[in-house]
């Protein structure tokens, strides 16, 4: 590769630099650049999981799209750099009608530098050797090793395809109290910092609650965004053991959408109030009596969940977080202290500080007066725990 193509990969990465992990997760973050007879008209980054790839992004900043036939504009751009081999599968979370190598094919790309091949065993190599096929010039720059240290996130979810990408997420003060000594925990952080929690939630396929949390706090575990927000989703929602609640009144029975109830005793029957949104789940029992927590993400990711959102309440996350089942956690911190009340996580931890789980790849946010911190965990260094 010649020091030309270095130096625009190189600005390549910078542009996915301009992503969050927090947004993107379990999808990899990701940065192009469009080019026109040698020069850079368009710069593009998967801002987050969803939307646009960053091929699309940076073919629509080029002014190579046409809005009306929602496709590429052939003829504008003839090169692209891009971090990662463009995928060449369509459906999941994208929820594309076209795969970025079509989306190439489509605006006439005659040649396309890249970093790394896609790490994901079902499609590594796939979208090299179809760009090769069309007659698309390929450079790979073997720069794995770069795009690996960008997505932790990425190749974290790549370790366990067969469950979520999950989130634990609390508001707390600064003494790490979720409610006071009377249970009273709304509102803890103030305006902004729920506004964004709400944009985690549009990103997300569900959202976990237990009983406990269901029960005190009727939330309505719906994301309340703006028309005007890109993310529009809404998420399932998910209770855990929770099926002999009675809810009402603007609890999560007066929100139209999926709700599943995971239960795992034989006898257990939807709550009172239940319609046509609600299903009951059954799960095998742990060895507490309990659903079991890997089962349940077996489930879930069955019925189409990446990326799942654990609400609360405390030792719910403390059992998920026991069990190794915790990808990242995103805490919310007023500048206030209580004194007393709900810990952000309940139960019997590590014994000692050296068995802490241990927290990297931080994204830190000034969310008004509230600060937003979210981590990856080191899953290697989470201890066991014997119930």
């Amino acid at each position: 590769m010649n020091t030309r193509d270095q130096s625009l990969l190189d600005r390549a990465f910078h542009e996915a630099e301009r992503a969050s992990w927090l947004w993107t997760a379990p999808n990899p973050r990701v940065g192009a650049l469009a080019l026109s007879q040698g020069h850079v008209i368009g710069h593009g980054h998967h801002a987050y999981l969803g939307g646009p790839h960053a091929e699309e992004a940076a073919l629509r900043d080029a002014g190579a799209w046409q809005e009306e036939s929602n496709r590429p504009r052939s003829g504008v751009v003839d090169e692209m750099v891009i971090t990662l081999e463009p995928c060449s599968a369509i459906g999941g979370k994208k929820r594309r009608l076209q795969s970025c190598l079509e989306l190439l094919q489509a605006a006439g790309v005659q040649r396309v530098v890249l970093g790394a091949t896609d790490p994901d065993p079902r499609h590594r190599g796939a979208g090299i050797a179809a760009m090769r096929e069309l007659g698309i010039e390929v450079i790979h720059a073997n720069q794995e090793d770069c795009f690996a240290a960008q997505n932790p996130a990425f190749l974290k979810a790549q370790e366990h395809p067969q469950r979520p990408f999950v989130l634990c997420k609390w508001a707390a003060s600064v003494d790490g109290r979720t409610a006071t000594h009377e249970g009273v925990s709304q509102w803890i952080t103030g305006e902004e910092a729920r506004a964004e929690g709400h944009q985690l939630r549009a990103l997300c396929d569900a959202i976990l609650v237990g009983a406990r949390t269901l029960e005190l706090d009727q939330p309505r575990l719906n994301a309340r965004v703006r028309p005007e927000d890109p993310w529009q989703g809404q998420p399932a929602r998910v209770f855990l053991a929770a099926s002999h609640l009675a809810l009402a009144g603007q609890g999560p029975l007066g929100i139209s959408g999926p709700r599943w109830w995971m239960e795992c005793h034989p006898t257990a029957a939807l709550p009172a109030g239940a319609n046509e949104d609600d299903q009951l789940v059954q799960v095998s029992a742990d060895d507490t009596g309990r659903p079991s927590l890997p089962e349940v993400l077996s489930v879930l990711k069955e019925r189409g969940v990446g990326r799942l959102l654990i609400e609360g309440g405390s030792q719910v996350q403390a059992a998920f977080l026991r069990a190794g089942l915790v990808d990242a956690v995103v805490r919310y911190e007023a500048p206030s202290l209580f004194g007393g009340g709900l810990g952000s996580l309940e139960g019997e931890g590590p014994k000692h500080p050296q068995q802490a789980w241990q927290l990297f790849a931080e994204e830190r946010r000034d969310c008004g007066k509230d600060l937003r911190r979210a981590f990856l965990l080191r899953a290697a260094d989470c201890p066991v725990v014997q119930e």
